[in-house]
């Protein structure tokens, strides 16, 4: 055997272990801080001792622990309200109160009686489908991509909620963890808007009219059957423009359409889902002040997620309908004031909701804020759905797997966001 030099070389592993074991303790140079400082009258406290006091606070309970010291007093770990007279919030009228848990008894056909609208159409507005065209396939390649990293390649992993089967009640199910669906809606929606700022871009479209804001809160106070009433709901998306939307009916068609009588829902009351409180605080809320460059909402977007919340096809539609009323509200109210009934112009706004799977897709021209008229209805609302992305979109044999993608909700999506920005 032929003998070579030596390599004089360190195992890397062996190496790093000896620096850590010299480097895991740095030391703390001196360099006479302490002394300058205290010889100018300042008093030096060590962060240790200070961090690790414990403060002793003499105790206030009965007499089996009197005599002895707490570190923490009972009496200083914050109790709930009570819901009661004794809250700060209380009134002793009470309010109708529509919220995010709201569920409709009977579907949209309470929706349309609470809010005095009129369903025009199962589907979208003549001058919205007339921006619907079919989209190149690179985006729509480009959408399956966003499709998968929304619902199978995102790395955030949560505990989910406990799964339940109605055949099996008393059944404990293991608790297991993924994806929980609020993430998967704001992934996927974020996604669907920038590939259509990339096409419409591509169109010589100008996409900075239109500005987003993202989990907002608004409130909009009426009167419903000659009760204080309140629409408070959380927006998931806003989006706004520099020019509000122009009404989708008007003149005669309009007067025809208000003209039809609302469905029947006796004997039940349009109010019964709608539940009675004495806590509340019954203001308006809207994010965006008047006068701002941005001031003009013309889409609202809802996500639905709570998992727990089971929903009928016509209850979704409901849904839709009364939160895009609620926005269309709120939004009447910050520009034409919170006292008013009659608008003066129209108030048109898109509305879209998602389970992150399912689309809704809607229109809605407001007109009124009297929900007490004797008169029929007042307001307009289109709605199409549901529309699925896709079939499925899960792991099979290990391997993220898209299938059934429909390319009808990109393309539905993106002409109601085009009409927003393009003169009719």
């Amino acid at each position: 055997m032929r003998f070579t030099v030596v390599v004089q070389a360190q195992h890397i592993g062996n190496a790093f272990k000896q620096i850590w074991k010299v480097q895991h303790k740095r030391k703390v140079l001196d360099f006479g801080m302490r002394e300058q400082i205290e010889a100018k009258g300042i008093k030096v406290v060590d962060a240790a001792e200070l961090l690790n006091l414990k403060r002793v606070i003499p105790s206030i309970l009965p007499q089996e622990t009197e005599g002895k010291d707490l570190i923490i007093s009972e009496t200083l770990i914050p109790k709930p309200r009570e819901q009661n007279h004794t809250h700060p919030d209380w009134h002793d009228q009470p309010c109708r109160i529509y919220n995010d848990h709201t569920s409709l008894f009977t579907g949209i056909d309470e929706g349309l009686h609470v809010a005095k609208t009129c369903l025009v159409a199962n589907n979208l507005p003549d001058r919205v489908l007339s921006f619907k065209a079919k989209a190149p396939e690179e985006i729509h390649e480009r959408m399956q991509k966003a499709v998968l990293s929304a619902h199978s390649l995102d790395a955030l992993q949560e505990k989910l909620p406990i799964a339940v089967n109605i055949k099996k009640p008393g059944w404990s199910f293991p608790r297991s963890y993924g994806l929980p669906r609020w993430r998967r809606n704001v992934q996927l929606v974020n996604k669907m808007f920038h590939t259509m700022d990339l096409a419409l871009a591509n169109q010589n479209i100008d996409v900075t009219q239109q500005q987003f804001t993202s989990e907002i809160s608004v409130k909009a106070p009426l009167t419903l059957d000659g009760q204080p009433s309140l629409f408070e709901i959380r927006q998931n998306q806003l989006v706004f423009g520099k020019k509000p939307l122009q009404p989708y009916v008007d003149g005669e068609i309009k007067a025809e359409l208000l003209s039809n009588p609302l469905p029947s829902i006796y004997p039940l009351s349009r109010s019964i889902s709608i539940h009675e409180r004495n806590i509340y605080r019954r203001e308006h809320k809207f994010p965006v002040r008047q006068g701002a460059p941005f001031d003009h909402l013309t889409m609202s977007i809802f996500f639905i997620n709570k998992p727990f919340m089971k929903y009928t096809g016509t209850q979704v539609q409901g849904r839709l309908l009364l939160h895009s009323f609620s926005a269309a509200a709120a939004y009447a109210q910050q520009r034409y004031g919170k006292d008013v009934k009659e608008l003066p112009e129209p108030v048109t706004i898109n509305c879209v909701q998602t389970d992150s799977r399912n689309f809704y897709f809607g229109c809605f021209q407001l007109h009124s804020l009297d929900l007490d008229s004797s008169q029929g209805a007042h307001n307009l609302f289109w709605v199409e759905g549901p529309q699925p992305m896709f079939a499925k979109c899960d792991y099979v044999n290990n391997q993220p797997v898209l299938e059934g993608y429909n390319p009808e909700v990109l393309e539905t999506l993106m002409a109601l966001y085009k009409s927003q920005m393009v003169a009719p």
